[in-house]
């Protein structure tokens, strides 16, 4: 039977047996397994002039039903270099390796101790695939019509929106003949198959959380593990802002409340964006930027998720100069100390009130719409304005705000 071309089914029953067989294989058929140089040097810690390996194929995995083997690395250091003085010396190892059906290396693993290997070995898997080795070295041979299975090991970036739409890198082997990507359950988008190794999809909506990314083929669906995983991050909301005023000038700290807060990469009143600081998963704390003008505004939270939606609740009033709409009494005797209610609104925080150019002997701020001021001195009958200034700006004057210094006793309210 040497050198007689036979089927592989034949051959695995005459190795059943027993019997000693030599197969004749078509040129080209059989790809080589090995240990990348770079696998290798990690492995040695050395590399002078190449390392030298001899692989040999030991069979199939019985978890993945990937081929297995082992392999002996080994370099020679001398002369006046690395190796020290005029002598040599050898850095060799055994390490045991995991390949794909691509011949990509999967998995290897340094051995403590030398392996008893067979280097003549063939072996075959349920499918017919093929493992032998031949002059120290190991040898893949698929069976015909087999498709290997897609092998993810990696994605980038590993998290996106809930909306979708975001551009994923997948890389991995056995891509060629990819008919369909999935994240978790949902597939994807739509993806481009860039060669063997790589795809980019453009991810689906979902409600969030993290899933795993698979590839799908004529040869089923790639396994999953923790490298293909890809979180969908909900937007964040804001159900509160407080204080929800503040003046035009900006400086008020705001406590923002709301949810996805964590990885928060922007705050904006409107559309201006200010410094904040992350207190938790549900809490905010930034500074109200410069308004342009007094006027309603959105506070948004933005975050890898995307930006909280503009909801009545997320509102921020920018206050600008205080208004004053009445005085009572609305005159005074002219020796001052005369009590006057001020009513207007923005008033909180005042700093100061004025009767024409006077400050006010005293004032207490009641709340945002009175002031009670005791009116200053006055050597003159004379008929002032009643002005109040907060951060926001000093009040404008106007018919209401008129108090009158007379001669008379001041009048009772």
């Amino acid at each position: 039977m040497v050198g007689r071309r036979i089927s592989r089914g034949s051959v695995a029953l005459l190795l059943a047996l027993g019997t000693v067989v030599a197969v004749s294989r078509p040129a080209g058929a059989a790809t080589t397994l090995v240990i990348p140089q770079g696998t290798a040097f990690s492995v040695l810690g050395h590399s002078c002039g190449g390392i030298q390996e001899k692989v040999y194929a030991s069979g199939f995995d019985p978890g993945s039903g990937y081929p297995t083997g082992d392999a002996h690395l080994s370099t020679s250091c001398g002369g006046s270099g690395r190796g020290g003085g005029g002598g040599t010396t050898t850095y060799s190892a055994w390490v045991n390796a995991i390949w794909d059906f691509t011949a990509t290396l999967v998995s290897d693993q340094k051995l403590s101790s030398t392996p008893t290997v067979n280097p003549t070995l063939t072996a075959y898997d349920s499918h017919g695939n093929e493992v032998y080795n031949q002059n120290n070295s190991a040898y893949l041979v698929l069976a015909p019509g087999f498709v290997p299975t897609a092998r993810l090991t990696g994605i980038s970036p590993t998290a996106g929106p809930a909306a979708g739409g975001t551009s994923v890198g997948i890389a991995g082997t056995g891509f060629s003949n990819a008919t369909g990507v999935s994240f978790g359950s949902i597939a994807a988008a739509s993806f481009t198959v860039n060669s063997d190794t790589s795809i980019t999809a453009t991810s689906p909506a979902s409600a969030g959380g993290t899933v795993d990314v698979t590839v799908t083929d004529a040869g089923g669906t790639s396994a999953t593990s923790a490298s293909d995983q890809f979180t969908f991050v909900p937007a964040p909301t804001v159900t509160s802002v407080s204080p929800n005023r503040g003046w035009v000038q900006g400086g008020t700290a705001v406590t923002i409340t709301g949810t996805g807060f964590s990885n928060a990469t922007a705050v904006s009143f409107g559309d201006a964006a200010t410094g904040f600081t992350v207190d938790s998963d549900t809490s905010i704390t930034a500074t109200s930027p410069y308004g342009e003008s007094p006027d309603n505004v959105d506070v948004t939270v933005t975050t890898l998720g995307g930006t909280s939606a503009r909801i009545p609740a997320d509102q921020f009033t920018y206050v600008g100069a205080p208004t004053v709409t009445g005085l009572s009494p609305n005159q005074g005797g002219l020796p001052g100390g005369t009590t006057v209610t001020i009513t207007g609104f923005d008033f909180s925080g005042a700093t100061g009130v004025d009767f024409g150019g006077a400050a006010a002997t005293s004032f207490t701020v009641n709340d945002d719409s009175t002031i009670t001021a005791i009116s200053p001195p006055s050597s003159l009958p004379q008929t002032v304005d009643v002005t109040v200034t907060t951060p926001g700006g000093t009040s404008a004057t106007g018919s209401a705000d008129r108090f009158t210094c007379t001669l008379l006793p001041p009048l009772v309210p």
